[in-house]
């Protein structure tokens, strides 16, 4: 990335698990400092390392992630990256689906990425630069049964990277998306059994479902000057599983 005068940060929603833990580790062992935001600490909890800080917060908080942003700004901080990989997902029959369970996917999934971008956004602009990466999947394209409302908010993030990145590109700041594939993270874990998580293996192209580390190397391409030519684009990691 583009230098600056603070230490670079990147922020991760969803940091305490899944792919987002594995991006807050990706990130620091190539040099940055890494704002991690979530609910819980997770898998983060005893993680002491230089440039690490965590702030417990739910990106349906607005406020909270001003907050957040502008305490990394008072501490020396440079925000120029943010993974924004905070997310929920329990399978309702699409018949079954009510109010409380349609707003809170459509909270935290999507309108969730929305405030967490709005946060870092203005600081990007005033530098000129700055990388955001959020995360779809691949069930906002083939669906899923009982996954409704989780493929309608998952397919309204390809359309709001869409529109950032043009309504961004002439302020050097570049936005992208990575859709996994079903990857081995606590997700999938909570309404899947192993069984059919070898199955979902088994059924892939490469023989093996997706690792958070392999959405985590995305990411890190995606925000760094390697990409720096790439803005609006869907990463598809899935082993070869979906090719459309």
């Amino acid at each position: 990335m583009t230098a600056d005068t603070g230490q670079q940060t990147i922020v991760v929603t969803g940091g305490g698990s899944g792919i987002g833990n594995a991006i807050v580790r990706r990130a620091i062992a190539a040099g940055y400092a890494v704002s991690a935001w979530d609910v819980d600490e997770g898998a983060l909890a005893g993680l002491n390392r230089p440039g690490l800080s965590f702030h417990r917060l739910d990106v349906r908080d607005k406020a909270a992630m001003e907050g957040a942003v502008a305490g990394t700004v008072e501490s020396g901080g440079t925000i120029v990256g943010l993974a924004a990989c905070a997310a929920v997902y329990k399978p309702v029959p699409f018949l079954e689906l009510d109010d409380a369970a349609w707003d809170r996917h459509l909270d935290i999934n999507l309108k969730g990425t929305l405030l967490a971008s709005q946060a870092v956004l203005p600081g990007m602009r005033r530098r000129g630069n700055g990388a955001i990466v959020m995360f779809s999947s691949s069930i906002a394209r083939n669906g899923a049964a009982g996954g409704a409302h989780y493929a309608a908010t998952k397919g309204g993030v390809l359309g709001l990277a869409r529109a950032m990145a043009l309504e961004t590109a002439r302020d050097g700041i570049r936005v992208n998306v990575i859709s996994p594939g079903i990857t081995d993270t606590p997700q999938p874990r909570g309404h899947r059994s192993q069984a059919d998580l070898d199955a979902a293996a088994a059924a892939n192209p490469m023989g093996r479902i997706g690792a958070p580390e392999d959405m985590a190397e995305a990411a890190l391409f995606l925000m760094e000057d390697d990409a720096s030519f790439v803005t609006g684009q869907d990463i598809r990691i899935n082993g070869g599983r979906l090719m459309i």
